[in-house]
């Protein structure tokens, strides 16, 4: 037997080790909230903070955090309503603070993302928001997770967890607030008044119902990947499935609408907004997109860009060889105009940026044009 035992060790020690599956992140834990609530008033504690009267309690504030407290007192006894932490930098050696798993201001919402359970990676949903995640259901714990957006641009991380409490129903949470790609700051919370189970149910519908929405998708496409199909959009028109009818609807009632002679003996029509103009052409069997372009507003182009945006960061979402910063090829065989291809084309204070894929009505492009390197027009047409 005992040699048996032996022998079997020895071809279990012969097996190639397999590679453990790495697990997935799990959701925010109601303790991953206290200890972050806990973190900060021990803080506040040794460095000796008084509160003062806030909304809702009374205010604890440092340097770069503060509390909210349910009495006067700052104690390590005292109750956290809710706590924010900003900042983020490590400076001559002292300590930096941080949320829930390395959590911190200043790191990118990709890796505060990666921290956390997340079962829409493509971050589909609307275009202002989007749900990440629901794990559970009431009457037991209850985690979810979603975002706040505009366009691909997020603007708030939300991680909450309902739980059963003595009055009802309480939502406690974690949020953080990014702007410009960035966490800026971690704050705690938890609802000040006790949810019925019929208003947490009716909560967790509402965020049920938005992971059921697809109607945007913030990244289909990978960055740094060559100009697809799904990039012809521009504020939220598809190019390829655009009408007069469905830009009025996205757009409300154009500003300027006029009806041009097409070359081809055809009708042109020609609707305009503030910042915004698309070019149809009118044919027996319906209408066609020709061109859409964005030269003023806050409108989303192709891979979240929008004016104002740089050169390099708009040459970043695109495939690209050699030195991006140099006129010519990025990809593709742009000198013979076979598409798919990228070129660069650059004057003294001037750039345009070219994308071109073979569509079914012929070739269609993306065309950027810069002055002083940022981003002043997006249009999509067909060459």
């Amino acid at each position: 037997m005992k040699r048996f035992i032996c022998l079997l060790a020895g071809l279990l020690l012969a097996l190639p080790l397999l590679p453990l599956a790495e697990a997935a992140p799990e959701p925010l834990r109601l303790a991953e909230i206290e200890q972050f609530n806990q973190m900060l008033l021990e803080r506040a504690v040794a460095e000796g903070q008084e509160t003062f009267p806030g909304e809702g309690g009374y205010l604890v504030r440092g340097e770069e955090y503060e509390l909210l407290l349910a009495g006067e007192d700052v104690s390590a006894d005292s109750v956290v309503l809710s706590a924010a932490l900003g900042g983020g930098h490590e400076e001559n050696g002292e300590k930096t603070w941080e949320g829930p798993r390395g959590s911190r201001p200043d790191m990118l919402v990709e890796e505060l993302l990666a921290l956390f359970l997340n079962d829409n990676p493509n971050l589909s949903g609307r275009a202002d928001s989007a749900a990440l995640y629901i794990a559970g259901e009431l009457p037991a714990a209850t985690h979810t997770g979603f975002i706040l957006r505009d366009g691909r641009r997020v603007q708030l991380v939300e991680y909450d967890v309902y739980y059963q409490a003595e009055q009802g129903v309480v939502r406690a949470g974690i949020q953080f607030t990014v702007e410009q790609g960035f966490v800026s700051f971690i704050r705690s919370f938890a609802s000040p008044q006790a949810l019925s189970q019929e208003e947490a149910g009716q909560e967790l519908a509402k965020l049920r119902e938005l992971q059921e929405q697809h109607a945007y998708i913030a990244l289909g496409v990978k960055d740094g990947s060559q100009l697809a199909r799904e990039d012809f959009v521009l504020g939220g028109l598809d190019f390829f499935d655009a009408s007069p009818e469905a830009a009025k609807a996205l757009l409300g009632p154009a500003v300027d609408e006029q009806s041009l002679e097409d070359s081809d003996g055809g009708k042109l029509l020609v609707l305009q907004w503030e910042g915004y103009e698309a070019v149809f052409s009118l044919r027996a069997e319906g209408s066609l997109a020709q061109r859409l372009q964005v030269f003023g507003g806050a409108f989303e182009g192709p891979r979240g860009l929008r004016l104002g945006d740089t050169l390099a960061q708009a040459i970043s979402r695109f495939e690209h060889t050699g030195d991006a910063a140099q006129p010519g090829a990025l990809y593709g065989d742009a000198q013979g105009q076979v598409p798919p291809y990228g070129l660069l084309v650059q004057s003294d204070d001037s750039s345009l940026l070219y994308y071109v894929i073979e569509a079914q009505a012929g070739k269609a492009a993306l065309m950027l044009e810069f002055v002083d390197d940022l981003l002043v027009s997006m249009t999509l047409t067909y060459l």
